[in-house]
């Protein structure tokens, strides 16, 4: 009997045991499952090329990219500790459902003028933040529209296909970036009297000879640059895929860049003819040098001390020169893997860049080849980075993979996966359990 009453006083020690382990083990299985959603998120969820255009007194867009099509949307504030008003897709609101694709653009209206707004993108089933906080940007002062000026124009594929949901980025002189999106025809239009300058105010501009820099992001489909002035903006001629084109004559253009205040400051992002762009692409392509960041003409990068990459051969040394008001010229060499790097000493100013990498072939030539690129990092907006993703916030929710219907002004807050909270309880549990055994035990052997 006395060995029965041992076992009986026994019994909350064995179970706390039992209990801490099942605890601890339940941790691990539940931390495992919570870094499995996550990483199914992965890189291909991740948000890319994040660039926010139309800023205005009431609005603002915020336009990103995914690998594969995903549904995203954004989550707004003016509090960054409460971010929850949700916007949806641009082609969403007018749908009502909610469907994947892989170039987003969200339009946020009815804002206050002047004022600061936080927000998170949602893509696919995870939410991003920018570096560790929310994004930010702010709106312009109020002000009064002047009449509409609206262009258009129409994005093709390489055989002529229409380009439907790309989405077109445009930019006239002094202006910051208006932005819209490619319908099923391919078309898309958009006010240029909406364009604002760098302090908020209403950008004037001359309306048959500024000069308009377009840059159309597809994603998968790819990208296209183009260049015209407000003469040839209604239409713009069609827009290839995976071309740079100009429609401006170039003696014009010179003749324009030379008569602008602000000439030395475009020349760097206007002043390459395409045609020469097209040769240096050309170029490239049968050479051993390569420029592989910027990896494209046009390509969008959002810090101001990027990086420049390519490759060439081991030993071989290159002059690299980016164009700004205050030209920067560097001589770098290649390394036994015929990788070169570069990132300038000091930070460049935004707008339309040129890098140039001048070398020596074979035959004793010296050959350029050029890469055009536009830097968005500004006082006043957050500095996005075009190629990495965005960091994600460590919310993820469930997303039904068939398309379904988006609350038009709220929805469900996101919530936390993990399996932490389980873990203390069980643990803490198992620990009283053992003290109390013990304790009992102790009583026990005194009597």
């Amino acid at each position: 009997m006395a060995k029965s009453g041992l076992m009986t006083k026994r019994i909350p020690t064995l179970l706390g045991v039992f209990i801490l382990v099942g605890g601890l083990i339940a941790g691990v299985v539940l931390v495992n499952n919570r870094q499995g959603i996550e990483s199914k998120a992965g890189p291909t969820a991740s948000p890319k090329n994040i660039k926010i255009s139309n800023r205005g007194s009431t609005t603002f867009s915020v336009s990103w990219t995914t690998d594969i099509p995903l549904t995203g949307l954004i989550k707004y504030s003016e509090d960054p500790t409460k971010i929850n008003t949700p916007a949806g897709d641009a082609r969403d609101q007018i749908s009502g459902t909610s469907q994947g694709y892989s170039s987003h653009s969200v339009n946020v209206t009815g804002l206050g003028a002047n004022k600061t707004y936080y927000f998170l993108i949602v893509s696919g089933s995870g939410s991003y933040e920018d570096n560790g906080k929310p994004f930010q940007v702010r709106t312009t002062p109020q002000a009064i529209s002047p009449p509409e000026d609206v262009i258009f124009g129409k994005v093709v594929g390489g055989a002529g296909e229409p380009v439907n949901g790309g989405i077109v980025f445009v930019e006239a002189e002094g202006g910051e970036t208006l932005s819209s999106i490619t319908k099923a025809d391919g078309t898309w239009r958009l006010n240029l009297a909406n364009s604002r300058d760098k302090e908020g105010k209403i950008l004037t501009y001359d309306a048959q000879k500024a000069l308009l820099s377009i840059f159309v992001q597809a994603g998968n489909a790819g990208t296209a640059t183009a260049l015209t002035d407000t003469s040839k903006d209604s239409p713009v001629p069609d827009i290839i895929l995976g071309k740079n084109q100009g429609f401006v004559d170039v003696v014009s253009l010179a003749a324009n860049l030379e008569a602008t205040e602000a000439g030395a400051t475009s020349r760097a992002g206007f002043q390459l003819v395409m045609s020469q762009l097209e040769l240096s692409e050309q170029l490239e392509a049968t050479s051993a040098v390569k420029i592989l960041n910027p990896a494209v003409n046009g390509e969008i990068i959002a810090t101001d001390l990027p990086e420049f990459r390519g490759k060439a051969p081991a030993g071989a040394t290159l002059k690299l020169t980016v164009e700004t008001p205050t030209q920067i010229t560097q001589i770098v060499t290649a390394d036994i893997d015929g990788n070169w790097t570069w990132t300038p000493p000091q930070k460049l100013p935004q707008g339309g860049q040129i890098l140039t990498a001048q070398y020596t072939d074979g035959n004793g030539e010296t050959r350029t080849i050029t890469r055009t690129f536009t830097l968005l990092s500004s006082s006043g907006l957050p500095a996005f980075t075009a190629t990495p993703s965005a960091n994600p916030v460590m919310t993820i929710t469930p997303v039904p993979t068939v398309a379904t219907t988006m609350p038009p002004t709220n929805s469900e807050e996101l919530t936390d996966s993990g399996g932490l909270e389980t873990t203390v309880s069980l643990v803490l549990l198992g620990i009283g359990l053992l003290v109390f055994g013990r304790v009992a035990k102790r009583k026990y052997h005194l009597k």
